[in-house]
């Protein structure tokens, strides 16, 4: 149940405030010659996630497997992907398994940086993931979903007593330089949340033209912001200390966060959170084919993905009928469900990533 875990959670805040977020990549390159070949090393993210994930998924998984899995801190996927990129060209990969954003997983694709399963039939709990969150190519599986979690409206209680759950606070000028907003358009999504609540949603972005519309929509939330931010540990400080005391952020580092003792309220938004996921992923510089899968399909068990929901507020990524989490549970991590969730449109960032960063500097930053 939420609230459980209390004492790794704030080992988490003090370790992200402190050290900024995510410790570089670059740390880890060679780890698996230090570690032994028989080792299959797995990034994942550090402070209480890793904390968490050692506990709840690393060391049962040890138990039942005849080698070692270790759990490797990473940067997030954006960080990690242009350096998974350079370490697959000079064959020399820092970790065997890792965890990838929806858009970093279809990138990676395009470089060919992730190991293609043929055979299906290779894992026993496959069949337990939401179809949505196993990507195929070419005949072969190259990604399958890990985790899940949303993105909602936060707010410091001191501060704001209701609850912010309308994305139309963005543009509301009640909250003029109050807010604190995601600063990449490949995070934030908020043209996926603009579309939704000012145009048809998802099909809006589609064609260029409609997506500049778009932009002249939301270049209307500028002034309620005071912070764009793209380390999350700089934030939750600012929100903690009502420096920037509203704004969007992840929902399970807000509820870390209030179990810590911080005044803080994570709400899911009336017109949808936005949904996004992880995947496990294979580099193909592996030589631990076999071992990976075992792991990868020993984490798609339902009850794994309910005790790592349970203690990490994320969403799991199986179908809803294969979870026993409480209603109660199920409502903290995921609110309403991924079907009332706004699920970003990927083709955007991924087809006109170099024209969409551009307008976003000139439009939102610039």
């Amino acid at each position: 149940m939420p609230g459980q875990h209390t004492h790794g959670r704030r080992t988490f805040l003090r370790t992200s405030v402190a050290t900024g977020g995510a410790v570089a990549l670059g740390g880890l390159a060679g780890c698996t010659d230090i570690l032994g070949d028989e080792t299959l090393t797995v990034a994942v993210y550090g402070g209480v996630f890793q904390e968490v994930m050692d506990e709840h998924l690393f060391e049962p998984f040890n138990e039942e497997a005849d080698f070692e899995a270790e759990s490797q801190e990473q940067p997030t996927a954006e960080e990690a992907l242009s350096q998974y990129e350079s370490a697959v060209g000079a064959d020399e990969a820092p970790v065997d398994v890792a965890i990838m954003s929806t858009v970093g997983v279809l990138r990676g694709l395009n470089s060919d940086l992730w190991h293609l399963w043929d055979d299906p039939d290779e894992f026993e709990n496959l069949e337990y993931i939401s179809d949505d969150l196993i990507e195929e190519r070419d005949g072969g599986i190259a990604s399958v979903g890990a985790l899940s979690w949303y993105i909602n409206l936060v707010q410091n209680t001191e501060v704001f007593e209701e609850p912010i759950d309308s994305w139309e606070a963005l543009w509301d000028e009640q909250y003029e330089d109050q807010l604190g907003l995601l600063g990449l358009a490949s995070n934030s999504f908020l043209l996926d949340i603009t579309a939704e609540v000012y145009f048809d949603g998802q099909s809006t972005l589609e064609d260029r033209d409609s997506v500049e519309e778009v932009f002249e929509e939301l270049e209307g939330v500028t002034d309620q912001v005071n912070f764009w931010y793209e380390n999350e540990a700089e934030f939750q400080q600012r929100l903690r200390d009502a420096e920037v005391p509203a704004g969007m952020l992840y929902s399970d580092i807000t509820n870390v966060m209030q179990d810590d003792g911080a005044p803080v309220e994570s709400n899911f938004v009336e017109e949808g959170s936005v949904l996004d996921s992880g995947s496990w992923v294979v580099l193909t510089t592996s030589d631990l084919e076999d071992e990976a899968r075992q792991f990868i399909d020993y984490a798609c068990r339902p009850e794994v993905q309910d005790t790592l929901a349970e203690n990490l507020y994320t969403a799991p990524v199986i179908d809803i009928e294969h979870s026993e989490l409480d209603d109660e549970t199920y409502e903290a991590v995921a609110g309403p469900g991924p079907e009332e969730a706004i699920v970003p449109y990927y083709d955007l960032y991924l087809e006109e990533e170099e024209w969409v960063n551009e307008r976003w500097e000139e439009f939102i930053i610039g």
